[in-house]
């Protein structure tokens, strides 16, 4: 095949360049409305997108947050609940138990410090914040970091009045909650004070201690928005507060990577444009060439790749001119073509490969999400999430709706006496036998603790007392080995029952109720809302 020589120029007054120059100003103006439609209309769907995705996140991330803090909250109850005395022993056996504080003081009312453990340096007197919180985090600035810390009152038997837990949380705890992965690798999430500074983050650049901004105002209220971030740099993103505290969620991104896809398609369309503008000017060059068979065996050529046929090559010539170089030209863009062809072939094939790996992995995700990782029966939140589906569901049909709230007798007991693996190894098979004993039709989840909760749609009080009993009576047949020492151990369960009357509040009281009157009429025993009681 002979070597293309350059194509011959033509006068600036010649046919062929006007006729160049026109469809050379054509194909430009059409590319540039074309270029500018498609670079908007990517940018307008962009930025809906992330008008709707960073609240969502953030929207995920203050719901874990607000729950971790809840949590946190209720063991420092708790441990509040044993506290008799200022003793900093107690305290140091309890952070090396907590996986969520790192440090602890008990102070008076008037935020003297009686006793401390563990960090950070706390001051012999509590600043104001700590006195006026109520139940909500206060921040400590006694050193760098700022240290995150919940109140709670003591309530230990013989602790003296007035005695308050302050508790630090501990922030290797706290910043997985802020990691999300709806976010690109230089957005982050931090949270903030209720001085606009950064306490703790994760992200590209968590900044801890610097503050967020120049200023936020902007962001208050306000969705979505753009805004100067450290640096004066151009930013966009969101603020929210957490609910009750004085702790503030800040998501921002630099604006030049969340628009980078946009970047992207600015390029690839001028590169495409430019492709398409030379491949017309130099078609209207060979139209003007009046070459009337080689230029039909081109068109011929291109009707057929615009069929999807790559697999042609045309006869080239053994001129020079530019026939012969469209011609070879042709035939080399049919041979790219190809491969081309090839390569999507195989990318979509590797990315079909990689979408079902990833619909598997999210359908693996979405299960263990509702699932409770220890008994393997669903968790707190599917029960309240099925049970608001059933209620709207029986309201909707006058079907009737049970629920019976199943607590084992003494667990904390035989949980301190035979230890933590002991409990988790009875919960495994107080499930089991829970799972066994009920019908198919009937729902069971652990609803949290020592605590079990089952819905039985269709079945009357009556028909769910009977149910209880007959769990109530499979959970006391059975014996248990839960040690070691292989010996036998019996346990026994109460258990409330209630019917769903219109009111879910009511629904859940009349169930924990009957169940407080199971455990005060000497446990192992089923009661029912009202006055049915069923003793052994």
């Amino acid at each position: 095949m002979l070597e293309p020589t350059p194509p011959v120029r033509q006068p600036l007054n010649s046919l062929a360049t006007k006729i160049i120059f026109v469809v050379f100003l054509s194909t430009s103006l059409t590319a540039v409305v074309v270029s500018w439609i498609s670079v908007h209309s990517t940018y307008t769907f962009l930025e809906r997108r992330i008008q709707s995705s960073y609240p969502a996140i953030l929207e995920r991330t203050s719901e874990r947050l607000t729950a971790w803090l809840r949590e946190a909250d209720a063991e420092l109850a708790e441990t509040g609940s044993r506290i008799d005395a200022p003793d900093p022993a107690l305290l140091s056996g309890w952070l090396g138990r907590s996986a969520r504080f790192e440090g602890a003081v008990l102070a008076d009312r008037a935020g003297k410090v009686l006793a401390r453990a563990g960090a950070p340096a706390w001051p012999e007197v509590l600043p104001p914040a700590a006195l006026k919180a109520d139940g909500a985090p206060w921040l400590l600035d006694a050193g760098e970091p700022t240290q995150i810390v919940l109140a709670q009152p003591v309530r230990g038997e013989g602790a003296s009045a007035g005695l308050w837990l302050h508790g630090s949380l501990r922030r290797d705890a706290l910043t997985p909650l802020l990691a999300s992965d709806g976010l690109g690798a230089s957005g982050r999430i931090a949270l903030l004070g209720s001085t606009d500074r950064v306490l703790l983050g994760a992200g590209a650049d968590d900044a801890s201690g610097e503050p967020a901004a120049p200023s936020l105002d902007a962001l208050r209220g306000r969705g979505v928005v753009e805004f100067a971030g450290r640096g004066g740099r151009h930013m966009i993103g969101t603020l929210r507060a957490l609910p009750g505290s004085p702790l503030q969620l800040l998501l921002e991104e630099p604006f030049e990577k969340a628009f980078e896809p946009v970047f992207a398609v600015v390029t690839r369309v001028f590169v495409i444009d430019l492709c398409i503008i030379l491949a017309f000017s130099f078609l209207a060059y060979q139209v003007t060439a009046a070459i009337v068979q080689p230029i039909e065996a081109l068109s011929e050529g291109a009707r057929r790749i615009s069929q999807g046929d790559f697999e042609l090559e045309l006869v080239e010539t053994r001129s020079r001119d530019e026939i012969g170089l469209l011609t070879h030209a042709f035939n080399e863009m049919t041979h790219k073509l190809l491969g081309h062809r090839a390569e999507i072939e195989a990318a979509n094939q590797k990315l079909l490969a990689q979408n079902d790996a990833l619909q598997r992995a999210n359908e693996v995700l979405e299960q263990l999400s509702i699932t409770d990782g220890l008994t393997k029966l669903h968790n707190h939140r599917f029960f309240q999430d099925h049970l608001t589906r059933e209620i709207k569901r029986v309201s909707r049909t006058g079907e009737l709706l049970c629920m019976l709230i199943c607590d084992i007798d003494d667990f904390k007991r035989l949980n301190d006496r035979l230890g933590h693996a002991a409990g988790d190894e009875l919960l495994v098979g107080i499930a089991r036998v829970l799972n066994d004993s009920i019908r198919e039709t009937d729902f069971l989840a652990r609803y949290g603790g020592e605590e079990f909760v089952v819905l039985t749609p269709g079945t009357d009080l009556a028909g769910a007392v009977t149910l209880a009993e007959k769990v109530r009576e499979a959970v006391a047949a059975g014996s248990y080995i839960l040690d070691s020492t292989h010996q036998l151990t019996k346990v026994t369960v109460s258990i409330g029952v209630a019917q769903y009357a219109g009111s879910r509040k009511r629904f859940f009281q009349a169930a924990d109720q009957a169940l407080y009157r199971a455990k005060a009429a000497g446990k192992n025993c089923v009661m029912a809302e009202g006055d049915l009681e069923l003793p052994l």
